[in-house]
């Protein structure tokens, strides 16, 4: 966005897929780089490009957009929600003893950027449709995330890369940084996890234990963890890794009945939804959800609701109950 010549704010997108449970990845905008010069707050620029995002993601196709917020109070405004959380978790190297030995079959090697580029896309791929809210990465990707660059780095080192490879063939990756400190009673380094995704147990346990086994090492710390990391039942202390729950991804439907109908549901159910949303009209209205384990349809219809649902910030879903025996048919939040 524009003032004459000078740039005031800025929006971006990013087109990916993105995993949704029990079903086929959905086309996803990725909302990034949002922000408004200090000179021009408070004049509607962010809604304005908001409005123009949605939009260019509407008429592309893109039933989701996804971001990360700031701040947990800005995007409400625009129909985005809370859709998962995220942990920040760390632990000291003397409480990361593991419980059993080590039973892995394959063996952790590292890895110069051309072949993590080509070991990390094809574990990734592998894992991406079976994590709900996990993006494609592609090649391109790898390559930009290993490009290393010293604003990246925060005073730690360059990126290490290790794969995990059974029979030749990687099954899992760690990409990490360490800062070196020394104290009076030794090496207190610490290790910044900045990646791990494996493709099975074994590899996760090994890539663990790889990790949390670096010499000189003090501490290890990770963000963006899932909220259930397993790495506790591999420890013999089960009140480690210490945990910090925070919000995670921010999801907005954008094209409704497409969004519901792409996911899967644990069992066969019918429900009828009103859907209020201002700032996307289109999607306002009564739509017909049919969905279970293998399918799901969902279609507008003009039925009574068994549920209201908005868009807005701070509305609760108002939902109808089944009447018990004897009681009239009753209504709550």
């Amino acid at each position: 966005m524009f003032d004459g010549r000078q740039v005031v704010g800025t929006a971006g997108i990013f087109s990916y897929q993105m995993a949704v449970p029990g079903g086929e990845s959905l086309a996803c905008g990725g909302v990034t780089r949002v922000g408004v010069a200090a000179t021009h707050r408070r004049r509607g620029l962010l809604t304005a490009m908001m409005r123009r995002q949605i939009d260019d993601m509407h008429q592309r196709g893109e039933p989701l957009a996804a971001l990360y917020a700031s701040e947990a109070a800005i995007y409400g405004r625009f129909g985005y929600g809370l859709a998962t959380y995220m942990a920040e978790i760390e632990i000291k190297r003397a409480n990361a003893t593991f419980s059993k030995p080590s039973s892995a079959r394959g063996r952790v090697v590292m890895v110069d950027v051309p072949a993590a580029v080509d070991a990390f896309t094809q574990v990734w791929a592998e894992v991406q449709p079976t994590q709900p809210g996990m993006l494609t990465l592609d090649a391109r990707w790898w390559r930009n995330l290993l490009a290393d660059l010293e604003f990246s780095r925060q005073g730690f080192s360059p990126q290490y890369r290790v794969i995990y490879e059974v029979e030749g063939k990687p099954a899992g990756f760690a990409l990490y940084r360490i800062k070196m400190e020394w104290d009076p009673s030794g090496p207190n380094g610490t290790l910044r996890l900045e990646s791990l995704i494996a493709a099975s147990a074994d590899a996760y346990a090994a890539l663990w234990r790889y990790v949390l086994e670096v010499d000189l090492i003090a501490r290890v710390a990770a963000e963006m963890r899932p909220v259930d990391e397993p790495l506790r039942f591999l420890l013999a202390d089960a009140r480690q890794p210490r945990t910090r729950v925070e919000d995670g991804l921010w999801l907005r439907l954008v094209d409704v009945a497409r969004a519901l109908a792409g996911r899967r549901y644990a069992v066969e159910g019918r429900l009828v939804l009103r859907v209020r949303d201002a700032f996307c009209p289109w999607n306002d209205g009564h739509y017909e959800l049919n969905g279970g384990p293998t399918n799901a349809a969902c279609e507008r219809c003009t039925d009574d609701p068994d549920l209201e649902l908005s868009a807005a910030p701070g509305v609760l879903a108002t939902f109808d109950l089944p009447p018990l025996a004897g009681e009239g048919r009753g209504g709550g939040r």
